[in-house]
């Protein structure tokens, strides 16, 4: 690319030849996608942690209470059926929701999406710098921004 063809308009009206407003633009569509996806990361992985533990206390509990266990649960919580049947069934659906969270984890490539993301905020970053300092040619400068954004398609 020359910077011939930085001509015109580009999105939101900028100036195409405007590659500062252009970075400033595009960092921050990055940070707002991973505020949002770190926080459903954060979220995906906690369910699947807790929900993993639970499933292992709630299954252990009988096992380990033995008959007093479950015979007290009976007597504290009036329970109809029987309480290593409560617990097991507070088991299956403690761990399907470990196992449904980990899937989606990496059926959406969170972590991947994340981790590109990033690196795509540092290249932003150190083209900006390039870029005031004129370290980098304008030409330079499209030809990185471009792969920033093709690297970043995802967004």
């Amino acid at each position: 690319m020359s910077g011939a063809e930085f001509v015109g308009e580009g999105r939101n009206g900028a100036s195409i030849g405007d590659l500062s407003a252009l970075i400033k633009g595009t960092q921050e569509k990055v940070a707002t996608y991973l505020a949002h996806a770190r926080t459903r990361q954060r979220r995906l992985l906690s369910l699947a942690i807790v929900g993993g533990a639970l499933a292992t206390a709630l299954t252990a509990s009988p096992a380990l209470g033995g008959v007093a266990l479950s015979d007290w649960m009976d007597a504290t919580f009036g329970f109809t059926a029987p309480a290593w049947q409560i617990l097991c069934a507070a088991a299956a659906i403690c761990s399907v929701a470990a196992t449904i969270s980990t899937q989606m984890l990496k059926s959406n490539n969170i972590d991947e999406r994340v981790a590109r993301a990033e690196a795509v905020k540092a290249r932003l970053e150190v083209l900006d710098v390039g870029r005031a300092t004129g370290q980098l040619s304008p030409e330079q400068v499209a030809t990185e921004y471009a792969a920033c954004v093709e690297q970043a398609s995802f967004i």
